[in-house]
């Protein structure tokens, strides 16, 4: 159970950050949401030797997580609502106010990683062993690179 369970979180952690969550890195991090998952769907294609249906299939849930997020109308990166900006320029902070601005934003979220995560089901399911063993490597590589360079800067 906790194998399986490792293995799907490390498939959301994945998609996820590529689609949703990562600003990426270098020349990367200013990259849209669609072209950062283009980018990864290409490599996933590609790397894991996709066949027609898989690769439909990978296209399908990137389409539907975009449009999610898009639903959910979450802002790029670590940017503030307009509100928050607004109420800097003012003589006080309004703590609660900027706790309710987090709170949505975190529920949007959460939101969003439940239903990525229910893609993430659906697109191991279409894996072969094998190429799952490569998404496996391919998440240890990605994350090591990461590792590495967050231990330089």
């Amino acid at each position: 159970m906790f194998r399986k369970v490792a293995k799907m979180t490390a498939i959301l952690a994945v998609i996820s950050s590529a689609i949703v969550f990562a600003q990426g890195c270098g020349h990367h991090k200013w990259l849209s949401p669609e072209k950062r998952a283009e980018m990864v769907v290409q490599k996933l294609k590609s790397e894991l030797e996709l066949n027609e249906s898989q690769a439909a299939t990978l296209e399908k849930i990137k389409g539907e997580v975009l449009a999610k997020r898009k639903e959910l109308n979450l802002p790029e990166g670590h940017f503030l609502p307009k509100e928050a900006v607004d109420e800097i320029r003012g003589e006080k902070l309004n703590v609660d106010k900027w706790n309710k601005y987090g709170q949505e934003r975190e529920k949007k979220k959460g939101e969003l990683r439940t239903f990525i995560l229910k893609k993430a089901v659906e697109f191991h399911a279409i894996l072969t062993p094998a190429q799952r063993n490569k998404l496996a490597d391919l998440i240890t590589k990605f994350q090591d690179k990461f590792r590495k360079e967050k231990e330089e800067g």
